[in-house]
């Protein structure tokens, strides 16, 4: 198993890792354990050795706006692959469902404009592209697909 410096140098981070730790004995065991009874230096959590780095942020619950950017995110990504600008990261394919591509895309500007209050500045000039970059490519797809019809249809 790589070391956390092995894996580190990879673009991953490994947080709250924990070496094994050594038994201590005799008087430096002694020295260094805290007396019966006594509490944890108020610098550092209970458990957590000296120099120990404390984890990262703390963990709130999702809130509806969080869930909002993940399904906007997601439903714009389906729209991207159904017009056949992105492939299928599972099949790694590229097909176009036009169809299905304006149920995506009006299902993200639903969600945008529910989004919107809550958000400001640069964070909504995004989204506002965002729907626009979708839109217009949604409306090129679609004069491909008339140009590639015959004449006679």
């Amino acid at each position: 198993m790589p070391s956390p410096e092995e894996v580190n140098g990879e673009g991953f981070r490994i947080i709250g890792h924990e070496e094994p730790a050594e038994e201590k004995h005799g008087p430096q065991a002694a020295a260094e354990a805290p007396a019966e009874g006594a509490e944890a230096p108020p610098d550092r959590e209970p458990g957590r050795q000296p120099g120990e780095e404390a984890a990262g942020p703390e963990l709130r619950p999702l809130d509806v706006w969080s869930v909002l950017h993940v399904c906007i995110g997601q439903l714009a990504g389906v729209a991207w692959q159904t017009m056949g600008l992105r492939a299928d990261p599972f099949t790694n394919k590229m097909s176009k469902d036009l169809g299905q591509a304006r149920v995506a895309i009006d299902a993200t500007a639903a969600l945008v404009e529910l989004l919107l209050p809550q958000v400001q500045g640069q964070e909504k000039r995004d989204l506002q592209a965002l729907l626009t970059d979708l839109r217009l490519n949604f409306v090129r797809q679609q004069g491909e697909r008339e140009r590639e019809k015959p004449a006679d249809q």
